[in-house]
């Protein structure tokens, strides 16, 4: 009876804890709407499109810079000024009197309204534009491959549910099985009891292994229920849709070539970050070189309601002058400049720099991945092996604890054991059953860990 409540134990634990099943092979259409429904519903993933829709922009915005600028200005001015103004001595022929003798002092005030349009472009940015965006181009591509990484973590939690809901079936129907076993025992003993070759203590024992098999079913169905909500939080499909997802669970068996064709998505985006970072370093050495540009202007200028005086001019005194307006349009500018930053204290130098560390992190980040990621391809190969020789071991137990069972059951019925050798003989049968189940569960999680080490768990369920 002990060993009995053992078992129980052991299921209760089991059921409990969960065990690391994953589904990757056979019915993977099945997985198909929840697994693409959990990655479209998953609001991490979401950020991160955002975040590399962001890129993209900057992207836009840098090649932007390649495009002509055009500028639209207008204004409106008041103007008072004191002057003094020295011209040259001109003596008039014929009077001898001098003009501009001295220097003129005066004042002057007047309206102006001005407007408009210019235009300019870069013609060389010593290629800061280009690798500026070749950058960008870069950095959005291991965004977005960072992005699909995580598809493959969520496919796993999202598979590992299903598994989980597979083995609580499968426990259903052990406890299904052993329970019509018990019944039938059970009646048997009450006839015997009343014929006199039984006692009440043997009625007792399996009346009580029952109960214990009742109270397992009420904790396998709670399990269940909190398994699907789970579900249904992480696709955002209703419970009604994933009760209908229903297979058989059976040990995976992976062709060589898929099970090891690297196709990791960190990897990848180290490699797009590594060329990122060679073209924010040649940006920042091209701000060295100086930057050419075209510009273009068409103005218009008017100086209206201007008045004038002239102070203290000889044989006339002052002289006071005004004009109604001073247009002049179109006034037109057309050239190329050029600016070339010569010396920047140490900003330049430390900006190049920097740059090179951060290629030099990521270089070293990227050869690290590799070596870790060899490491446990090579890991995740070893232990689905090792799984999938294990399973035919346990087929093995399997069968001699279900021989032993029925022939247990045989010799109590003919009074050769006692009720505590019958049902321990039932209990074999029972953890020998869940321990091949959970050696199948290891078995696939091996078989997927490989799939998701290598970087394929995702694009082989899509497949």
């Amino acid at each position: 009876m002990k060993k009995l409540f053992r078992y129980f134990a052991f299921v209760s634990a089991f059921v409990a804890g969960g065990s690391v099943g994953l589904y990757a092979q056979q019915p993977f259409d099945a997985f198909k709407t929840p697994v693409q429904q959990a990655v479209v519903h998953n609001k991490s993933l979401q950020n991160s499109i955002l975040e590399n829709q962001k890129t993209l922009l900057d992207k836009e915005m840098v090649q932007g810079k390649l495009l002509p600028i055009l500028t639209a200005n207008a204004g409106y001015g008041y103007l008072h000024s004191g002057f003094d103004l020295d011209l040259p001595t001109q003596q008039l022929p014929l009077t001898g009197i001098n003009l501009f003798e001295g220097s003129q002092k005066g004042t002057v005030s007047t309206q102006v309204g001005l407007a408009g349009v210019t235009a300019k472009q870069v013609i060389f940015s010593g290629l800061q534009i280009t690798n500026g965006k070749k950058a960008l181009e870069h950095k959005a591509k291991a965004q977005e491959l960072m992005t699909e990484a995580g598809y493959d973590q969520l496919a796993q939690e999202v598979i590992l549910s299903f598994d989980q809901l597979m083995l609580l079936r499968e426990i259903d129907l052990l406890i299904e099985d052993s329970d019509k076993r018990l019944r039938k025992e059970h009646q048997k003993v009450v006839k015997a009891i009343e014929n006199g070759f039984a006692i009440p203590y043997d009625r007792d024992k399996i009346k009580l292994a029952m109960l214990e098999l009742e109270s397992k079913k009420a904790e396998v169905q709670s399990n269940r229920e909190l398994l699907y909500y789970k579900l249904e939080e992480l696709t955002g499909l209703p419970q009604q849709e994933l009760h209908s997802i229903s297979y058989t669970l059976s040990e995976i068996v992976l062709g060589g070539e898929e099970a090891m064709q690297m196709n990791r998505k960190e990897l990848q985006a180290l490699e797009a970050s590594q060329k990122a970072f060679e073209y924010v370093l040649k940006k920042e050495k091209g701000a060295q070189l100086p930057m050419l540009f075209a510009f273009g202007n068409v103005s218009y200028v008017n100086a209206f309601g201007t008045d004038m005086t002239l102070q203290d001019i000889p044989h006339i005194g002052d002289v006071k002058m005004s004009s109604n307006h001073f247009r002049a349009f179109p006034g037109y500018a057309v050239g190329v400049g050029m600016k070339w930053n010569i010396f920047e204290g140490k900003a330049h130098k430390s900006s190049i720099e920097k740059a090179r560390l951060d290629l030099q992190i990521n270089a070293n980040k990227l050869d690290d991945t590799r070596e870790k990621l060899s490491l446990l391809q090579r890991k995740t190969k070893s232990d689905y092996e090792l799984a999938l020789k294990k399973i035919a071991v346990n087929q093995q137990q399997v069968t001699i604890a279900k021989n032993n069972m029925r022939l247990a059951s045989r010799q109590f019925e003919e009074g050769l054991l006692d009720v505590t050798e019958r049902l321990e003989a039932e209990n074999e049968y029972y953890k020998h059953s869940l321990s091949y189940f959970n050696q199948i569960l290891s078995q696939r999680s091996m078989a997927t860990e490989l799939l998701k080490a290598n970087g394929n768990l995702y694009q082989t369920i899509m497949q």
